[in-house]
């Protein structure tokens, strides 16, 4: 989800303002890391739809598919 990628970034920034180096480059490994699995999630979901539409649109009689 975008806002838990937003907030990890926030808390990493804030980390380093308060000058805590360490802590803000776990916050931004964290947010790298959500950031690639929102990215992964989001395709898979997007693929399991096209995959799904396409296989319900040819089991459709033959008589649907003239009027489309």
């Amino acid at each position: 989800n975008t806002y838990v990628n937003v907030t990890s970034f926030c808390f990493s920034k804030n980390s380093l303002e308060q000058g805590n180096l360490d802590g803000a480059r776990r916050l931004g490994r964290l947010a790298r890391m959500l950031s690639t699995v929102s990215l992964i999630g989001g395709t898979v979901i997007i693929i399991a739809c096209i995959v799904n539409l396409a296989s319900e649109y040819h089991s459709w009689p033959t008589s649907v598919c003239l009027y489309l």
